[in-house]
């Protein structure tokens, strides 16, 4: 008789795996720019080849179905068959010539059915434990004939080369899955990567881009960035699998997914045999990771320009008809995590009803790091880092969301916002000087990253009167 220990002790239905080095090779430390305070890091992390050995052995199998008209000799019930509502059994004997039962005996029955049009992803432990006698959900469904899986192991492993190419042994993130490993999101954060905001210098914007002149930045601290990407998988019934770039920001230990593009890798083929996708016009997936860095390495050149942007643009909450709160449920956020967010971000900002929207990125990103009670794998988390990245990509048309939003739900019209030619979504800055509560170039007292190191001692000093 099988133990009574419950399945869910022994495999994690949702975890987080932190790393840090590439191999059990490299020391596995993070950088000393890395907040020690931030989430997913791990005081003894694992290398990422032991991270990635701890995903699921995953393999396609076929998927079967159950017959329950026919019994384990093969017979056929066809007194049950008769009584099955919405099926003519009389047209269908009239069709065949022949009885029911005459049917029933020239078919060469099973009671187990294979779905020729399906396939199922099946795990190695699943099927250990259910050796044992275990009841274990074990098997992810693809909708597909053309389905070819790409296991996870064999997928992430050739990252390693990858980044040993490019000198990242010290690339440190984590990896967070729900469903058993049925679907994963993993963060690899790349040292080498750093780009280096600098507040010294003046930055020009093109007025044929977005109508932003001259900004001066000359009291803001440089911000260090560090480049990397997500991946991840879904078994539930999805083919592909993906990556794209993020910037991490290092004295904080947030995430922003960044404006670089998607890539996505489709499940057939054979991913990891670099003759076969090469005589099929495909990239073997090593050096699919590959352009993927590099990619990320052109793209940080952008990063000034998007962060700059953020801090010339503030919201005026005294003017503006809703609160940072609602604005951040505007959004889309949860009311805990708007809440969270907008005490920070008034907080920070000098005077406290006007923030930056790099303030409002920023805050959001913490009150996530610090109140998030789902899986990082889910696609509420994702969706609200989505929310981050397009303040940090779309400044001005994530403020006329908002605006859109609140003038859906007020009840008279003279409480709207917008005007009838605002009603068009746009990230030209110029479209958002002329709205009450924006201010394009603004100048503040305090700069958002003094503000956080403020912000910071104000809380060590807190917890030292605990």
């Amino acid at each position: 008789m099988a133990a009574t220990v419950p399945v869910a002790d022994l495999l994690a239905r949702e975890t987080t795996l932190s790393f840090a080095g590439l191999t059990p090779a490299d020391q596995g430390d993070y950088p000393d720019a890395v907040s020690s305070e931030a989430r997913c890091l791990d005081p003894d992390p694992r290398p990422l080849k032991d991270v990635i050995a701890m995903l699921p052995q995953a393999s396609s199998g076929e998927l079967w179905a159950t017959n329950e008209f026919v019994g384990v000799d093969g017979t056929v019930d066809t007194e049950a068959i008769r009584d099955i509502h919405g099926l003519d059994v009389d047209a269908l004997e009239d069709a065949a010539g022949c009885s029911l039962g005459d049917l029933a005996t020239r078919a060469s029955s099973d009671p187990l059915v294979r779905i020729r049009d399906h396939q199922d992803i099946v795990d190695e432990r699943r099927k250990a434990l259910c050796a044992l006698g275990y009841d274990v959900k074990f098997r992810w469904q693809i909708a597909s004939d053309r389905y070819s899986i790409i296991n996870p192991q064999e997928a992430y492993l050739p990252i390693i080369g990858a980044l040993q190419q490019s000198g990242e042994t010290e690339a440190f993130g984590w990896a967070s899955y729900r469903d058993w490993g049925g679907l994963l999101k993993m963060f690899v954060v790349c040292p080498g990567l750093e780009h280096i905001v600098s507040g010294s210098e003046d930055t020009e914007f093109d007025d044929d881009t977005d109508g932003m002149t001259s900004v001066a930045d000359s009291d803001e601290a440089d911000l260090v960035v560090y480049g990397g990407f997500e991946t991840g998988y879904d078994f539930r019934g999805t083919q592909t699998l993906w990556a794209k770039p993020i910037l991490y920001f290092p004295e904080t230990g947030t995430v922003v997914p960044d404006t670089g593009k998607r890539y996505t890798r489709r499940h057939y083929g054979r991913a990891t045999d670099a003759t076969h996708e090469r005589a099929n016009d495909r990239v073997p997936i090593n050096e699919w990771w590959k352009a993927i860095y590099d990619d990320i390495a052109d793209r940080l050149v952008d990063v000034d320009r998007a962060i700059r942007r953020t801090r010339a643009v503030a919201y005026d909450f005294e003017v503006l008809p809703f609160d940072v709160a609602a604005c951040y449920e505007y959004w889309g956020l949860a009311a805990t995590y708007a809440e969270a967010a907008a005490d920070r971000a008034t907080t920070l900002a000098s005077p406290a009803s006007r923030p930056t929207v790099y303030n409002l990125q920023l805050s959001l990103l913490i009150a996530l790091l610090d109140s998030y009670e789902g899986s990082l794998a889910s696609d509420t988390y994702q969706e609200y880092l989505e929310v981050a990245g397009e303040l940090l990509r779309k400044p001005a048309m994530m403020i006329q969301l908002a605006l859109k939003e609140h003038d859906r739900q007020v009840e008279e019209p003279d409480e709207r916002v917008l005007a009838d030619d605002q009603q068009t979504l746009s990230d030209a800055l110029e479209d958002i000087v002329d709205v009450p509560g924006i201010e394009v170039d603004t100048e503040v007292d305090l700069s958002d990253g003094g503000a956080q190191r403020l912000h910071d001692r104000v809380q060590r000093k807190l917890g030292d009167l605990d």
